[in-house]
């Protein structure tokens, strides 16, 4: 089942959200204000993961701007959100604002308010450009805690990459430490996105080897002020019950994207289910937004294997005949 975006959500309702951010930015902190906190909905979490764009991250499957037409990915995004079995999502200011928007204006004009039992978890760290000289100093760049608060969000959303051969790291080290005490004193929970890197000839490559894993997670824990609070975003690896028992934090798994086939990327994206305690949920990527199938029967399938624990071909059956 193909989807199309130009039907999906039309010009009319992207013009609105173009006049609103220009002309009534207060929009955003009224529908912001009333909106319900809902904690944590479920036992594990399933979120959609929107902030690639802010770290210079624009190409898919060879196409060096495929995920830059903003149009398009909001309106992706929004599909996939209008499963009730989606958690949350972590974004950007820019893309969390969007949203807020259009969540108004679907509302108004009698369609599902998307956003309406969601966590909004605000990114804090994307100055680490990629491919730029200062790119292991991935300094705040985004989202303060204080203003996740202000906008009544749910959570706080950092990414560490750990590279032992980098001085600059270890700025990102302290920014990381200071947003997890920042955090604590908000009340809000934080999650933390674990890369180990290594330095090469092209750049910086991912390590994803449980030794390398098992390291950064043992880092992560310890930062700040605080362990509880935190949930720890791990690439999935081969033996992923060893990097996952690093810790005793909430893990949530960051998926290979390597996948296109539908109901393989159901499976892949359920696989590590009861694999250890502490693995409570998965972040979806980009090969679920931008499938050329609908986004939205894929993203309900893989939420509805995590919550209920069905088979993923009787989820993906089930998602597809709601999505009709």
């Amino acid at each position: 089942m193909k989807f199309d975006c130009a039907q999906f959500l039309d010009r009319e309702i992207f013009q609105e959200l173009n006049r609103i951010k220009a002309f009534h930015p207060e929009v955003i902190e009224q529908e912001a204000c009333c909106r319900k906190k809902t904690g944590y909905p479920h036992e594990c979490l399933v979120f959609a993961a929107a902030d690639h764009n802010a770290r210079m991250i624009n190409e898919y499957k060879g196409n060096p701007i495929g995920l830059s037409n903003r149009r398009e990915y909001l309106t992706r995004l929004v599909r996939m959100l209008q499963s009730d079995r989606i958690d949350g999502i972590e974004a950007t200011p820019d893309v969390i604002e969007d949203l807020i928007i259009l969540n108004k204006l679907c509302r108004e004009r009698g369609r599902k308010a998307f956003l309406d039992g969601k966590m909004l978890v605000g990114t804090v760290n994307r100055g680490g450009l990629k491919n730029t000289v200062w790119e292991m100093d991935d300094m705040p760049a985004c989202y303060t805690v204080e203003r996740l608060a202000k906008l009544n969000m749910d959570g706080v959303k950092f990414m560490i990459r750990l590279n032992p051969m980098d001085e600059r790291c270890k700025n990102t080290v302290r920014y990381c430490a200071d947003a997890v005490n920042e955090a604590e004193k908000a009340g809000l929970p934080i999650f933390i996105e674990a890369l180990y890197v290594e330095t090469t000839e092209s750049g910086f490559a991912m390590k994803t080897d449980s030794e390398s894993l098992c390291k950064v997670v043992g880092v992560v824990g310890a930062l700040g002020c605080r362990g509880v609070g935190k949930w720890i975003e791990v690439p999935l690896n081969n033996e992923y019950h060893v990097p996952t028992s690093a810790t005793t934090c909430p893990v949530l798994v960051v998926p290979d994207e390597v996948k296109s086939e539908p109901i393989d990327v159901v499976k892949e994206y359920t696989k590590e289910i009861g694999l250890n305690d502490n693995i409570r949920g998965i972040l979806l990527g980009r090969n679920i937004m931008y499938n050329d199938a609908d986004p939205l029967p894929i993203a309900d399938a893989i939420a509805d294997v995590w919550h209920s624990g069905i088979s993923a071909e009787e989820a993906y059956e089930k998602a597809l005949k709601s999505a009709e």
